[in-house]
């Protein structure tokens, strides 16, 4: 097992953890769209993504997925179901080809146990995660469509996307489809407003903003 290429993936969980915990990770590879965890299923890992995209939703007995997050390099899941043993509540898909280190429940309550830098870091990241998605709770209860669309892009600015003429997002409808439960429609009908206004222009696979101003005006008219 590499040590270094591990600690590399998220230095501020990883910089503290003892050798025999790191030891005990194993690297797993996993293709586009495959399900990783079942929601309703017990695991006994803990999985740190390396590589790649990762989709955290819930099925109703509908049948309807809502997303909750979209997980990264870095970030992390499986805490809660293994710290209790308990059936996962969401499904865990990824959305790219992904690389993921995964550690037995046994030994992660061990690296807990010996690292107490690793438990502050789950304990802040965890806050950090509740806070989240309790306001995102509050935000699919209390505001319209229009205002998450426009702060989903807002919040999807990312410097490195940003030239001289536009910022480019990647865009799914289906996805946002499932992280608004909201239908396709509804989303196409915000987005023609939106490139009617000339604030936008929508590619197959991603969104131009074409006036991050206009953007945010957008997003305070409730």
């Amino acid at each position: 097992m590499d040590v270094q290429n591990i600690v590399k993936v998220n230095y501020k969980m990883f910089k503290e953890c003892p050798y025999e915990i790191l030891n005990q990770f194993e690297l797993k590879e996993y293709p586009k769209e495959y399900i990783i965890c079942h929601q309703d299923h017990q695991y006994d890992y803990f999985y740190v993504i390396a590589e790649g995209l990762v989709n955290i939703y819930r099925i109703s007995k509908e049948g309807k997925k809502y997303s909750q997050a979209i997980y990264k390099k870095g970030d992390y899941f499986g805490e809660l179901e293994v710290f209790s043993k308990k059936p996962y509540v969401c499904s865990v898909e990824t959305i790219t080809e992904a690389k993921i280190w995964r550690i037995s429940r046994t030994n992660f309550l061990r690296w807990v146990e010996l690292d107490k830098n690793f438990l502050l870091y789950l304990i802040n990241t965890l806050c950090e995660s509740f806070y989240r998605l309790s306001k995102k709770a509050g935000e699919d209860t209390l505001y319209p469509l229009k205002y998450r669309i426009c702060n989903f892009l807002l919040r999807s600015v990312d410097e490195d996307t940003i030239t001289d003429e536009h910022i480019e997002i990647p865009f799914d409808r289906e996805r946002l489809s499932e992280q608004f439960v909201a239908t396709t429609r509804s989303i196409n009908r915000i987005l023609k407003q939106l490139k009617e206004k000339d604030i936008v222009e929508i590619k197959n696979k991603s969104i131009i903003v074409k006036d991050l101003d206009g953007l945010k005006k957008e997003e305070d008219v409730l």
